[in-house]
């Protein structure tokens, strides 16, 4: 009798653990999520801070297409160049985000976008027609392919094309600096602030590219980097 008493107190709390554990998986879904992007960003971001010549690990394909490793002076100069430090001008201070905290900006800057978010703060619609058309522009000039494989951050309507944290980021940003700094953004400037939070948000990925690129003879630039390549495979 006491041991079919245990089964059945053990089989109650069983059910019980996997309703209260649906439920929570429910309504976490969306914040679990970003948890784990911002972990992951977190962990990266520090090992390229604690190993800025980590470069053993780096291959890059040359124009021939041979692999060879990456030196330290290489690494240890596109690390300099490309990952952007400090608080960035004008927003940097409003929005309370800086380069040297990735994650917190991650954070901040994703809340902005409310064509993803139900609570985020600015809407496309919250535009007028000229920073709507401006903002469509940007977005089909960067994307978040790391994390999403998508080729532009919004749509042609200017609906998101991407629901990670990273696309949301970069869309936030945009929306935020076309509704209250749009006469001292140009569209490239714009551009620019956004791929360096993608640099922070993918730093392994971009610096990879940029050895890439270094070693086809090309230029590293906001614009080659986030150049995309062409659809491989058909549809």
């Amino acid at each position: 009798m006491n041991d079919l008493k245990t089964l059945a107190l053990a089989l109650m709390a069983f059910v019980l653990m996997a309703i209260l554990g649906s439920n929570y998986v429910a309504m976490a879904s969306l914040s679990g999520t970003m948890q784990s992007q911002a972990l992951e960003l977190k962990a990266m971001h520090q090992f390229m801070a604690d190993n800025p010549l980590a470069s053993s690990s780096v291959q890059v394909t040359g124009s021939q297409g041979s692999q060879a490793q990456a030196s330290d002076a290489q690494m240890a100069q596109l690390v300099e160049q490309i990952i952007p430090r400090g608080t960035p001008d004008i927003y940097g201070k409003e929005l309370g985000v800086s380069f040297d905290q990735p994650v917190e900006g991650l954070n901040i800057l994703s809340k902005f976008d409310g064509d993803l978010f139900p609570d985020g703060k600015l809407h496309y619609t919250d535009l007028g027609p000229n920073e709507q058309a401006r903002y469509v522009k940007i977005g089909f000039m960067i994307a978040c392919e790391y994390c999403c494989g998508v080729k532009s951050l919004v749509l042609s309507n200017g609906k998101p094309s991407c629901g990670c944290a990273h696309s949301a980021a970069m869309r936030g940003l945009a929306m935020y600096l076309l509704k209250n700094h749009a006469s001292e953004y140009t569209n490239e400037q714009i551009l620019d602030q956004l791929s360096k939070w993608k640099t922070l948000f993918f730093p392994k990925q971009t610096i990879q590219k940029a050895l890439q690129l270094q070693s086809q003879g090309k230029g590293v630039s906001a614009g080659s980097l986030n150049q995309l390549p062409d659809m491989v495979g058909g549809c």
